[in-house]
């Protein structure tokens, strides 16, 4: 009880010279929960009490006269003691009684010209020694204060050391950035990060060589900082079991995940290499890399793709993407709806996929909303308009994968929505449009394959994979070119008596100009041979049309006039989006 409630006493030499005492509560009698020094208090009790009681009559009667006059008898203290955490707690009792030493080092400038800061002795305590005096005082139910021993450090570079090694700091930094390289093991994109003479700077330390010199170095536990800080947020992956399980109602994968291979940067590997790396330039050799790979460790997956299906789907086939940048929430909500219908859809071997079947149908009652379609001559709305983002992302993917393409159609304006990623020509798009305008397309691969949609709302962009079995298909386009750019005419002016204007007033739908587009899909069958397909997209011009509102009845007779509800007007400003 007195441990637990006043600790261990300790006797400090402070650097001024003088006995200090300080205190250490790490003992607690009678509790063997406690993580540093427990006593069993009810075994020392027992023990103490069972002395002079062995039951043997004439033994009981002249043990305590024999201890007390010829010898005592010494029980031991029954204790646990975990090191570690002793040696923990002397620690943040004995830090501040501590100087640590330190060698002579340098300081940087904005311009990198070099400072030294001198060398400084220091004092520390040997905590190894301490935690045994610790244990054996308290074996001993002792309460005198522990007398801790100190330690001088003298440093081992000073600056008078380091004064002519400077010199050296001009070759040191002479060979530039150096760059530490890493290909990620499960995209197989290449990454960089450049280590500059300024990060070089920061991380510099004086060191010295087998022969005795002092050469320059990097600080280990400055490197690790920027490994743990700036790579591993970057490389580090868990490795994750792949997912595959059906629904069998709607027979959909209702939940997919690849496996994925796991990645951890080994740091201390990458230090070792970073720094044999820095200090060659030391010696001016010339064979210093300039790029150093990444370190790292694989971790495999417990549960491949290929194991946790039994329909053969074991890998990426083809990907497909396309941007909504700026799209109108309908528009959003309707994709993000045909995103979640066509996401986990098998396709059989051999079937015809169709993108109006899986997709829609685009009703109201399925949950789609009025949103702008092109109609004719008008951009009007229509109940699941934004539907051509799904069949040209589709489009694209198909032809990533090497399927064959069985039916597609374009826009008949140009759409801004579907412009081709590099150049930003129209050609690559399919409008989807119920019962007649759909994209299809043919499983010829003798496998199942997967679809998994993704939609990203901060980068705005759709992203359909189709995952299957390898087997050498492929499939890749070529950039869209336009032949012909066509000049969208004069504007139009109709007029509108039916009341939904004012009269006088007037809405305008900006004009689209036409083109003749082009590109080329190249397929690859599994036995190496190229099947070309040119596509060509041809997209009418349309000229600005104003619609200006007119009494009622004025438009008897005149053929300039048209019905409000057939014609919608947009402003010229206005992207406009299809089915």
């Amino acid at each position: 009880n007195r441990y637990a409630k006043e600790g261990i006493d300790l006797k400090v030499i402070g650097s001024d010279g003088k006995v200090h005492t300080t205190s250490l509560n790490t003992v607690i009698a009678g509790d063997s929960t406690v993580e540093t020094i427990a006593i069993d208090s009810d075994m020392v009790a027992e023990s103490a009490l069972n002395v002079g009681r062995s039951g043997n009559i004439w033994q009981d009667l002249w043990q305590p006269l024999w201890f007390r006059f010829v010898a005592s008898k010494n029980i031991s203290t029954p204790m646990t003691v975990d090191n570690n955490s002793l040696i923990s707690s002397l620690q943040s009792v004995l830090n501040s009684w501590e100087v640590l030493p330190s060698n002579a080092s340098l300081s940087f400038d904005s311009a990198l010209h070099p400072s030294i800061i001198p060398e400084k002795p220091g004092r520390a305590f040997d905590y190894e020694a301490a935690a045994r005096a610790i244990i054996t005082s308290v074996a001993n139910l002792s309460f005198m204060p522990v007398d801790l021993g100190v330690r001088s450090f003298t440093p081992t570079i000073t600056a008078s050391e380091l004064e002519p090694a400077l010199s050296k700091l001009a070759g040191v930094f002479a060979e530039g950035s150096l760059t530490l390289t890493y290909v990620n093991v499960n995209t197989n994109e290449p990454m960089r990060w450049s280590v500059d003479d300024r990060q070089f700077a920061s991380w510099i330390v004086p060191e010295r060589s087998d022969s005795g010199q002092i050469i320059f170095d990097l600080n280990h536990d400055a490197v690790i900082n920027f490994l743990n800080s700036t790579i591993d947020p970057v490389v580090n992956v868990p490795a994750e079991d792949a997912k595959f399980v059906m629904d069998t109602t709607t027979n959909k994968v209702r939940v997919f995940q690849a496996s994925k291979t796991g990645v951890q940067v080994d740091n201390e590997k990458t230090y070792s290499d970073l720094e044999t790396a820095f200090r060659a330039r030391n010696f001016g050799d010339s064979d210093t890399p300039r790029s150093i790979p990444m370190a790292v460790d694989i971790v495999q997956p417990l549960e491949e793709t290929t194991n946790a299906n039994s329909l053969g789907i074991s890998a990426i086939i083809g990907v497909g993407t396309s941007t909504f940048h700026d799209s109108h929430n309908n528009r959003i909500k309707n994709i993000a709806l045909a995103v979640k219908r066509l996401n986990g859809t098998l396709i059989k071997p051999g079937e015809e996929f169709s993108a109006l079947k899986y997709a829609g149908p685009f009703t109201a009652e399925n949950g789609f909303l009025p949103e702008e379609i092109i109609l004719g001559d008008e951009i009007t709305e229509g109940i699941g308009g934004g539907m051509c983002q799904i069949g040209t992302t589709l489009f694209r993917m198909a032809m990533n994968s090497g399927m064959p393409i069985t039916e597609r159609y374009n826009h008949s304006l140009v759409v801004g929505y579907y412009a081709d990623p590099v150049n930003g020509n129209p050609g690559t798009d399919a409008t989807l449009y119920e019962p007649s305008l759909d994209l299809k397309f043919l499983n010829d691969t003798g496998n199942y394959l997967l679809l998994e949609t993704n939609i990203d709302y901060t980068k705005q962009v759709l992203t359909f994979t189709l995952w299957g079995k390898p087997d050498g298909q492929s499939g890749s386009y070529t950039h869209p070119l336009v032949s012909k750019w066509i000049d969208p005419g004069s504007p139009e002016t109709k007029y509108d008596d039916s009341g939904d204007l004012t009269p006088g007033q007037e809405k305008c739908q900006g004009a689209f100009r036409g083109a003749d587009a082009s590109f080329m899909y190249t397929r690859v069958t599994p036995d190496g041979q190229k099947i070309n397909r040119e596509f060509d997209s041809y997209y009418r011009p349309l000229p600005k049309i104003c619609v200006i509102g007119v009494p009622k009845g004025s438009c008897v007779g005149l053929t300039s006039c048209t019905p409000s509800s057939s014609v919608a007007v947009a402003s010229s400003s206005l992207s406009i989006a299809g089915r």
